[in-house]
């Protein structure tokens, strides 16, 4: 039986309204209580989760920003981490200033994001940021400048595209000029940035490997193209009902939507009381 439960958040854990409902939270620390592993799977930060996660109090780690760290709250530390350079992540955000996106940069789980003169964060991230994003993000008018300051490697980059932007466009425009970067996009109004070969299906092989998990022994739940890594690297991969047709196609079984508890009724099926 699979000893480490994989899952996304957004369009696969948590419903439409960003919520989790009692009855899928009661299946997970069912499971939780026979000794498997929930891991949150992410480009989330490991400071945003706990608000978002309260009724899973039983968690102890999260797989986040994409597979760039993975976090132990039992421990209050990264037990994985794979950043970006400080020196390549302080060119690609002096780049960025010249594409029609907002920027943002990630560093030890908290954001820096564009801001106005007086550092509130501009009302263009404020539109766009999910539930749980905003009170972990930092306003600067020049965020290139807010990161040398951090003089630390960063988790990721985050870029919301301009609405007058193609977002295909810039997302060539940045790859071409970084190919050490992967650029990656979760939604309509976000592109994800990471060191290249994260991803968090890499994560999640290491992570089992660190606990000495066969990564047979590995399910994981996902609903958009971001997921697909995790879901290959798994030894059972599971899509939502909602997910998108590419994510569909490395799907082992399709369970119902996130709306619909998808994921409490495949636990249900498969950890039989």
């Amino acid at each position: 039986m699979y000893k480490v439960l994989a899952c996304d958040l957004d369009g696969t854990l948590f419903r439409d309204d960003k919520t989790i409902s009692k009855e899928t939270a009661a299946e997970l620390k069912r499971i939780s209580d026979k000794g498997v592993i929930v891991l949150p799977s992410t480009g989330r930060t490991h400071l945003e989760l706990p608000s978002l996660l309260e009724d899973l109090t039983f968690l102890r780690y999260a797989l986040c920003c994409n597979g760039g760290a993975v976090y132990d709250y039992q421990e209050s530390r990264y037990i994985y981490e794979d950043t970006i350079p400080y020196e390549l992540a302080v060119r690609a955000l002096e780049y960025v200033k010249k594409l029609p996106v907002y920027e943002s940069v990630v560093v030890d789980g908290k954001r820096i994001g564009k801001g106005d003169e007086n550092g509130e964060v501009c009302e263009y991230i404020r539109q766009f940021a999910v539930k749980g994003i905003l009170s972990n993000i930092d306003g600067a008018y020049d965020v290139k400048e807010a990161y040398v300051n951090r003089h630390m490697d960063a988790q990721k980059l985050l870029l919301y595209p301009a609405e007058d932007a193609d977002k295909e466009e810039v997302m060539k425009d940045l790859q071409s000029a970084f190919p050490e970067l992967e650029v990656t996009s979760s939604g309509p109004k976000l592109i994800e940035v990471n060191v290249k070969g994260v991803d968090k299906g890499k994560a999640l092989r290491n992570f089992c490997a660190m606990l000495d998990i066969p990564i047979e022994e590995s399910i994981a739940f996902g609903d958009a193209e971001n997921d697909i890594s995790m879901l290959e690297a798994a030894g059972m991969a599971v899509v939502m009902e909602n997910g998108t047709p590419e994510t569909k196609k490395h799907a082992d079984r399709i369970c119902p939507s996130n709306n619909d508890d998808g994921i409490r009724k495949t636990i249900a099926e498969l950890w039989k009381e």
